[in-house]
């Protein structure tokens, strides 16, 4: 082998490893984003957690259970009735 084949062959042995996928973090799905951040991010950074989603169930559930037993029990809240409170949901997701 000449001194200009291996000079190409090192050459072409530093492009290969320059850009090879090996130390590239892999492609993920937007749905594992905080999971790959936590293991392929830098630990000092402050992390964001998003308390948006579980306040917005928490206070479904809490809307669905109180109409629920109003419901079984057959009450008012005051001068609303459950079925009154049927009604408006109906007329604001049916669009009655």
């Amino acid at each position: 082998m000449s001194d200009v084949e291996k000079r190409r062959l090192k050459l072409l042995q530093e492009t290969r490893k320059l850009y090879s996928d090996t130390y590239a973090p892999p492609a993920i799905h937007p749905r594992f984003n905080a999971t790959y951040r936590s293991i392929y991010e830098d630990h000092g950074e402050v992390q964001h957690s998003n308390y948006g989603f579980l306040i917005r169930t928490v206070v479904a559930i809490l809307i669905f259970s109180l109409c629920f037993v109003m419901k079984y029990e057959n009450q008012t809240i005051g001068t609303v009735d459950c079925n009154q409170v049927i009604a408006v949901l109906q007329d604001d997701l049916f669009g009655k």
